[in-house]
């Protein structure tokens, strides 16, 4: 019945290895990666990988050194629901009971999730396969798990819990299996089925993503999904999913996906670009909305044919979507040469910066030597005359997005489209802001009031 927890988690390397070998029933995490972790996306990824490795593995992590109300709501956020530190209470022989009212408040908001992608198969948990199944205990006689099976013809698993926590998993067929041999169920009808079951069964969190559970699945033993899976929260028993579960809901969002996706990239298209537009107008977030455009692609296009094109924009598509942040970012294909990039990271610019010069620095592998040689192509235009169009670059209009001063996605993607024309209106790969839209005080990022503009050649 004891349980174990981990010290200042961070302090040293040591400390990852005992969360492995032990896997403790809390962590707590040490001061240093809290105290300042609203101002520090390094510290929020930080924390970010620890409760995702904490979900995985049924831990609950409690954050250590929690001084400020800033603090308090970026933990929460992440979904840690342990806290420490002088702004939840000072030390006291008698701790109170119920916070503050300060803290109350905080801890009493229904906020919605930092970030909710489109609802493709990144973004489908494994909650949504879970199937209730009434638990055993440990010593639950076998004589009773096998009229519970006999009496449902569908039960292909029944789990075991102690205390509420899964311990093991009792698969149908190797039980029957075993039970028919001869004497095999009057020896061993009265004994608990502790001794027939699978003492190390597959545990899932109920948050984990089922791609990731997918890819766990295809490199372990098969037996994890012929069995099932027992699915949990922090830990405690929830229900259990099957392989089969898991293959239709991947099925489901991957028809899902591919329906609104763009042929060429496999990129999201017009619809579920609105749709997460509009959800994070809705939620109340700022983000920034940068609108992608390739300069001179018709004519590259006319010259080098329609097979160069399609390379051209697919090396665009990977370009861009290497600076997006998966557990943030959004990047989706209008069509043609177009792109959208719905940014929430807070190093959105730098991001931009550096997608302009890795394409600056990195395209000219497309284009022919004779084209590189003269900065260009020539092509005949609607008279007949030889006309140089310059080597294809690319384009980036920003708009920052309050949602106090936009409505509607459209309203979004007018100004994204006028940012876009500015963008265009100089030569070479240009990025431009227009931070006009957006007071000051609600900028993401401490920038200049004008708008911006920025060239890379």
């Amino acid at each position: 019945g004891f349980q174990i927890a981990i010290d200042d988690l961070g302090e040293g390397f040591s400390s990852l290895r005992l969360w492995s070998e032990l896997r403790p029933e809390y962590v707590k995490v040490d001061m240093h990666f809290v105290q300042g972790v609203n101002s520090d996306p390094l510290k929020q990824q930080f924390l970010r990988s620890i409760q995702s490795i904490a979900l995985s593995s049924g831990t609950q992590v409690i954050a250590e050194g929690i001084e400020t109300a800033a603090e308090f709501k970026v933990i929460r956020d992440m979904g840690i629901v342990g806290g420490q530190g002088y702004f939840i209470g000072r030390p006291n022989h008698i701790p109170p009971l119920n916070p503050c009212a300060e803290v109350g408040c905080l801890i009493n908001v229904k906020n919605p999730p930092l970030e909710q992608l489109y609802n493709n198969v990144r973004s489908v948990t494994v909650e949504t396969i879970l199937s209730y199944v009434e638990p055993a205990q440990l010593e639950t006689e076998i004589e009773k798990i096998l009229a519970d099976f006999s009496a449902n013809k569908n039960l292909r698993a029944i789990p075991v819990v102690k205390n509420g926590r899964p311990v093991g998993l009792i698969n149908r067929y190797e039980f029957v299996d075993s039970l028919a041999q001869p004497y095999r169920r009057e020896l061993l009808g009265k004994k608990p089925c502790a001794d027939m079951m699978n003492k190390s069964p597959l545990q899932v969190e109920k948050s984990t993503p089922i791609h990731e559970l997918s890819g766990f699945l295809s490199e372990a033993e098969i037996r994890h999904f012929t069995d099932g899976f027992i699915i949990t929260e922090q830990g405690r028993y929830l229900g259990i999913g099957t392989g089969q579960d898991l293959l239709r809901e991947i099925t489901k969002a991957q028809i899902e996906t591919a329906r609104y996706a763009n042929p060429l990239t496999l990129l999201p298209g017009n619809v579920p670009i609105n749709e997460h537009i509009e959800y994070l107008l809705q939620a109340g977030k700022s983000f920034a909305v940068c609108y992608g455009d390739l300069d001179n692609f018709k004519p590259f296009n006319d010259v080098c044919g329609y097979r160069k094109g399609d390379e051209l924009i697919q090396f665009t598509a990977r370009l861009l979507g290497n600076f997006c942040d998966p557990a943030q970012d959004f990047i989706g294909h209008i069509g043609g040469d177009d792109f959208i990039l719905v940014l929430q990271s807070p190093d959105w610019e730098q991001r931009c910066h550096r997608a302009l010069s890795t394409f600056a620095h990195t395209s000219s592998v497309l284009f022919d030597k004779d084209h590189r040689s003269i900065g260009g192509y020539l092509s005949a235009d609607r008279q007949g005359r030889m006309v140089h169009h310059p080597l294809p670059t690319l384009s980036i209009g920003v708009i920052l997005v309050n949602p106090e001063l936009f409505d509607s996605h459209q309203e979004v993607a007018e100004a994204a489209t006028s940012a876009k024309k500015m963008a265009k209106k100089k030569p070479g790969n240009s990025l431009f802001i227009e931070r006009r839209r957006l007071p000051q005080h609600e900028l993401p990022e401490a920038v200049p009031e004008s708008a911006g503009a920025y060239y890379y050649g």
